[in-house]
This record gives C-alpha cells, structure tokens and sequence, in this order.
C-alpha cells in the first residue's frame, strides 16, 4: 500500500470551515457548536479569539490560515464574527481589514449591528426593537429567555433546534426592508448571521 503524502491527504480531506467568535462572549461558541457534527461535507471549527476589536481577531484569523494551510480552493473558508456596537470606528476597522488580502483564503466578516443576540431574537420575534447598545439588546433577549447571560447556550435551554429557518427568514425579511445604500449602523438591529446559516445548512464545495 501507497504512503499517504500530505499533498495527497490535502486533496481528500474535508474542507475546514473555520468561525472566529469573540472571546467575550461565549454564547457565540455555543450557538455553533451545534452544528459540529460528523456528517457534515466540512469539519467545523470554532475559535474564540481573546481579542473583541476587528483588527486583532483578523489578525487570529490569518495566523490559523497559516497554522492549518487554509485554502479556498479546497473549499476551506474562515468567518470573523463581528459586533459593530454602533460604533464607526468599529465598522472603519472592518473596511480596514477586508483591504487585506490573502492568495490562498480569504478572511470573511459576519457583522451584527449593534450585536449578535440580534440573531438570537429573531428566533422569537419577527420584528426585534432598535437598541442604542449592545447591551439593551441582551435586555431586550432577557424578555424571551430570562436569566440570560454570556454563557447561555440559548439552542440547548430553549430548543431552538427546528427553528433555524425561522430565524432564518425573519432575519432576511428584515434585513430586505433596508435601504440597499444606506449605511451599516443605520441598520438597527442588523445581522448577517442568516448568511452564515445558509452556508453553514447547504454548503457545497464548488
């Protein structure tokens, strides 16, 4: 029997979708740990970055496409999920760091204005409240999942399992009822975690 190189095992292997979460926040990890599962077409990988601001978490994101040998040609994908807090500076850094490019795999952003417990209450309401903070935002969650905090894991706790196309498509909706020019932090609230749902629920490696 043939050894197996490491061009070879590069060329069977799955492709690595890869989500840098913020640190902070742990409910992130949760939420996409429960779509680690053997079956599917790639291998999940879920890396909470100790850093909150756009800037250090792509840094994150570019030493695990080194560390690993991403490559989008192999179907490999990485996500860095950001708050944009309603803060321009924030958003400034984002624009930032999708100037910077990389030959083999692209750092990708998944941006929630003010926050990502955005997404989580579309799994509640159609039509989630503007929130001046990211904070009020939570508060607002709390009205729908008492005792929450950072480390909830809202899928487990509340069964959220069979309604991920519900969140899906309420988030959607809202998102299309934006002006197609009108600014991020215009958009309250706002996430583009549905994009990310999708590629995560159908993903095919083109």
């Amino acid at each position: 029997m043939s050894k197996l190189t490491k061009a070879n095992f590069t060329k069977t292997r799955k492709p690595i979708i890869v989500l840098i979460c913020e640190g902070r926040n742990k409910t992130e990890s949760k939420y996409f740990n429960h779509f680690v599962k053997r079956e599917n077409p790639y291998n999940l990988k879920i890396i909470p970055s100790e850093a909150t601001d756009p800037k250090n978490m792509a840094k994150k994101a570019r030493h695990i496409i080194e560390e690993m040998q991403l490559d989008n040609k192999l179907g490999d994908k990485v996500f860095c999920l950001v708050d944009l807090d309603l803060s321009l500076s924030q958003y400034q850094k984002v624009e930032e760091e999708k100037r910077k490019t990389n030959k083999k795999c692209q750092v990708e952003y998944v941006l929630s204005n003010p926050c990502f417990e955005v997404w989580l209450l579309y799994y509640f309401t159609k039509h989630p409240k503007p929130e001046i903070s990211s904070q009020k935002v939570k508060e607002q969650l709390k009205k729908y999942v008492p005792g929450y905090t950072e480390n909830f894991d809202v899928v487990k706790e509340c069964g959220l399992q069979a309604k991920f196309e519900e969140a899906i498509n309420n988030s959607k909706l809202k998102n299309q009822m934006y002006d197609k020019d009108q600014s991020i932090l215009d958009k309250n609230p706002y996430t583009e975690v549905s994009d990310l749902l999708d590629t995560l629920l159908t993903y095919k490696n083109e």
